[in-house]
């Protein structure tokens, strides 16, 4: 049989063996998370060439669409006042992979892919403006992902002198010397985030202000979002000509909608938040908690990784009164900001949520910063379009004994690690100083709200339900069985000992212990429950006398605690606010918590031998036959 030749072959497939129409389609999908993150690389480039202002502009245009006519967003462009780029340096930038900074260890960028994947995952077309001698002496080139796929365009225009287009000149208020201008146009609205450019900036503010919080508080860049409404239909097309997209006379009528800066948003909260009411928009929300700093010794260096911790001042707690903090809009602010943030050149990474506990609202209430140096990227696990430090992230949910094998220590997974070349090695150190160190916040935490359980009233002035519960079955239960407290009147000393115990002992504040004392007073209470943290943490509660009152202790340091308690109500949210699925996940793991606290009953009667197993089994008897007279009619409690 005849072979057909190597140019008829040729003609039958594609041979590249990443064909450019797949390839640039493979790309558009390179992970951002939103809009907002895409314009981050461009901001990036930015603060890399030297910028003190970056401003995003957004433009948008009234269209049909259906039978309704409605406002979208129409043009992104970014433009900055950085030291601008030659002819070559122009056409790296806009190839995929490649740039002049792809070895640089000393700044934010690095990997030649920011421009072009983030331009195009959001638009199919983006034009560059840049200049260093005037924005009238600029060059512009372009991409064009249409003229990509079908093979039209293979490379990089060169680019040509283009002066910036009035229209740009006109938007931004920091056209100077030298800068850049990008361009995003023909947007993809299925990939667009937000459609409305009010919508996509008020978002963005959000992300860059977290991203760059370091950069705008220091005042060394000021990043400026601006949208406004075309009010004129008298739009032009792309004209290659003049490399004009619209015709001049298009923008002279502009609705502004949003022109201010991006404010700072610390997840640390160690800075005042404007958005936040006051006293937390004039001071800040948290305090300083620790800092720790871990040697990390890769590729023949010593590099440092710092920590910081912050933790929710006691104000949050007097500011909500007796409202759940939770619910306060300072509360909800700190809902959005939950999680360990990664910086990377000061500049965040990823706002990791992989170290929370998933239902425990009360993670809100700390802040935690990394902070690695670039010369670190592999092993963090830096991804290139610089959304996620992936080894990093999956150390959160790893203890070090899952990757032990038989016989091996701590030291030992560290060095095997390090010599088979996997990062979690040099990072193994650090998690686990981490876990620890929220252990430590998690404790503090637990502190400042727990009062709240046990001393808020339900209505007026009574006890909560199962408090009045337990204190009928125990003032029934002394007319047949009275104990010899019972007899004793209660006096204001007596009164005075539980108060000053609270606030030295147990750690409430002074309004909440005087809370509590006056409950214990109007309600004639004979049994009251606290919490307070045990020295001992395997004690699961305690018993306590004061006069006449008995106090039911829970200690917060036992694992148990968490378990049960805190799975159903804390002080930062109520039942009523969770969603079914919620519900029945928490209550199903405080009713798997009690079973395993009977389980370890069990094995604790097992182990007492024969003789003592009897005398636990009568215990074990009478606690469950008054038990039983407790919960008599316990059904007809109302929660």
């Amino acid at each position: 049989m005849n072979q057909p030749d190597t140019n008829e072959q040729g003609d039958l497939f594609e041979s590249h063996i990443i064909p450019p129409s797949l390839a640039i389609v493979a790309m558009r999908d390179s992970g951002y998370k939103n809009t907002a993150y895409a314009l981050a690389e461009l901001i990036d480039n930015a603060v890399q060439a030297g910028a003190s202002m970056v401003e995003v502009l957004c433009i948008e245009k009234r269209e049909l669409i259906g039978s309704r006519e409605r406002s979208r967003l129409w043009e992104i462009a970014v433009v900055d006042n950085g030291s601008g780029m030659d002819v070559q340096t122009l056409r790296m930038a806009l190839q995929f992979g490649n740039g002049t900074r792809l070895n640089d260890r000393t700044g934010i960028g690095r990997f030649g892919m920011g421009l072009p994947n983030a331009s195009i995952s959001q638009a199919k077309r983006v034009d560059v403006w840049t200049w260093q001698n005037g924005s009238g002496n600029a060059i512009r080139t372009h991409i064009d992902l249409d003229k990509i796929e079908t093979g039209e365009m293979v490379e990089v225009p060169v680019p040509t002198h283009s002066p910036v287009p009035d229209t740009w000149r006109q938007l931004s208020n920091h056209i100077e010397k030298s800068g850049t201008l990008v361009l995003w146009s023909c947007l993809d609205f299925e990939r667009l985030t937000w459609k409305r450019g009010k919508r996509a900036l008020l978002r963005t503010e959000e992300i860059v202000g977290r991203v760059y919080r370091h950069f705008i508080s220091e005042g060394t860049v000021t990043i400026r979002l601006f949208a406004a409404e075309l009010d004129d239909d008298n739009c032009g097309v792309l004209n290659e000509a003049d490399s004009s997209f619209f015709q001049e006379d298009g923008y002279r009528k502009l609705k502004d909608v949003v022109d201010r800066e991006a404010d700072v948003n610390d997840p640390l909260y160690l800075r005042p938040v404007t958005a936040l009411p006051p006293p937390f928009d004039k001071r800040p929300m948290f305090q300083p908690a620790f800092e720790n700093v871990t040697d990390i010794e890769y590729d023949e260096r010593v590099h440092q990784v710092r920590v910081m911790y912050s933790i929710a001042t006691d104000t949050t707690v007097e500011v909500a009164g007796t409202t759940d903090r939770g619910k306060t809009k300072y509360g909800k602010h700190a809902a959005n900001n939950i999680g360990i943030s990664v910086l990377r050149s000061r500049r965040e990474i990823m706002l990791d949520h992989g170290w929370c506990i998933g239902y425990d609202p009360r993670e809100r209430w700390w802040g935690a910063e990394v902070e690695f140096p670039p010369t670190l990227d592999e092993v963090f696990g830096v991804t290139n379009n610089k959304q996620a430090a992936t080894h990093f992230a999956e150390l959160a949910t790893t203890d070090w004994s899952e990757l032990a094998d038989e016989g091996e220590d701590f030291i030992d997974v560290v060095r095997r690690l390090k010599e088979d070349g996997d990062p979690r090695g040099w990072l193994l150190e650090l998690s686990e100083n981490i876990k620890r160190d929220l252990i430590r916040l998690r404790d503090v935490i637990k502190g400042q709200g727990a009062q709240r359980r046990s001393s808020r009233r339900t209505r007026h002035n009574e006890a909560d339900d199962v408090t009045n519960q337990v204190n009928v079955r125990w003032k029934a239960r002394s007319k047949n069985r009275p104990l010899d407290e019972d007899r004793k009147p209660r006096t204001e000393s007596d009164l005075k000992e539980i108060e000053v115990d609270l606030t030295e002992n147990k750690e409430y504040s002074n309004t909440d212990a005087e809370e509590i004392v006056s409950l214990i007073r109007d309600a004639d209470l004979k049994v009251v429950y606290l919490e307070s943290d045990f020295t001992n943490q395997y004690e699961l509660f305690n018993v306590e006398m004061k006069g006449n009152v008995t106090e039911i202790v829970f200690n917060r340091q036992h694992p148990a605690f968490d378990d049960i308690f805190d799975t159903v109500t804390t002080d930062d949210e109520t039942l009523a606010e969770l969603s079914k699925e919620e519900v029945i996940q928490r209550f199903t793991r405080a009713v798997n918590a009690e079973k395993i606290i009977f389980g370890a009953w069990a094995r604790f009667e097992r182990e007492a031998g024969v003789d003592r197993a009897k005398v636990l089994r009568k215990v074990r008897f009478d606690w469950g036959q008054i038990a039983a007279g407790f919960l008599d009619s316990y059904d007809d409690v109302s929660f």
